[in-house]
């Protein structure tokens, strides 16, 4: 489609104008509407994924997306490639452009891993989350899955509680949500807060203040991977940070939670709250689907 990056690494590459064309577009591959949007048998593009860190996610959710626009799908086994021996990404991808390869889904532990392939693309590039920097197309359907809830972002307040300093998903998701008008909480242990907040973004440490004023609680995990202080708050923290049915039922009014996912169940939302009809991170999983459609239909072309 006219205008769309080559190369999506943040959403910042986008236009308010463009994630509103995603967001009509999803709408319509979910109602079963707007059949353009399928890619032309004869000519069927070919979408791998490339995935330097583990993901259950994002990855099936690609290969779905593709597969249901009409697509060819390549699962690229990056522990048998040649990547395992050397390699250089550029090289990689350059191999898969010249086998034929039109786009292709990255997931890397380096931030701005896809800076260096903008000015000159070998192949439609998507970011898949690199390093703590992006996940732009997670922001996305979260962004598309508030729409679908009846919850404009506009005026409402959204809570991200956890691990934001590490999070990849609150960069990208804080950026879209101010861009539609809606204020923005950082919640969680100190560890876990950002140093420094760009915009207007009012951070506590009280678990309770936060819920008291947000539509939208947005949870993470804690990301023990990417920590490389200690984690003694680890222990303490669904007591003072975790969310459960009591202190839901308690609140004036009831939240819509989220989680990006995987959820460490007795940690960031106990069982009884995945249960419940606050939490709606199932409805983020089907949403995913229909927004990567509209990206990667958008990206090629379609």
């Amino acid at each position: 489609m006219s205008g769309f990056p080559k190369v999506l690494e943040s959403t910042q590459d986008l236009s308010k104008g463009q994630i509103s064309t995603l967001l009509s577009m999803a709408k319509s591959l979910k109602e079963g509407q707007n059949t353009p949007f399928f890619f032309d048998q004869e000519q069927r593009p070919f979408l791998a994924t490339l995935f330097l860190e583990n993901s259950t996610r994002t990855k099936t959710s690609f290969a779905i997306a593709a597969l249901k626009l009409g697509a060819h799908y390549i699962d690229f086994n990056v522990s048998t490639s040649s990547l395992s021996k050397g390699e250089n990404l550029e090289e990689t991808l350059l191999t898969l452009k010249y086998q034929g390869v039109d786009a292709c889904v990255i997931r890397t532990p380096n931030s701005n891993e896809l800076d260096k392939f903008k000015k000159d693309p070998p192949l439609c590039l998507i970011n898949g989350g690199d390093g703590t920097n992006q996940h732009p197309t997670q922001a996305l359907l979260d962004l598309f899955t508030l729409f679908e809830l009846g919850l404009d972002p506009q005026g409402k307040t959204v809570a991200i509680v956890g691990d934001i300093a590490h999070s990849r998903v609150a960069n990208s998701l804080v950026d879209l949500l101010q861009r539609f008008g809606a204020k923005v909480i950082f919640c969680g242990p100190e560890e876990c807060l950002p140093k420094s907040t760009t915009g207007a973004v009012m951070v506590t440490e009280s678990l309770d203040e936060a819920l008291e004023l947000s539509d939208v609680i947005y949870t993470l995990r804690i990301q023990k991977e990417r920590h490389t202080g200690p984690t003694a708050y680890y222990d303490s923290y669904h007591k003072l940070f975790g969310l459960n049915l009591n202190k839901i039922m308690g609140l004036k009014k009831g939240p819509v939670i989220l989680h990006p996912g995987p959820v460490n169940i007795g940690v960031e939302l106990s069982a009884d709250v995945l249960k419940s009809p606050f939490y709606k991170g199932y409805e983020q999983v089907i949403n995913s689907i229909y927004m990567r459609m509209a990206i990667i239909s958008a990206m090629l072309g379609n």
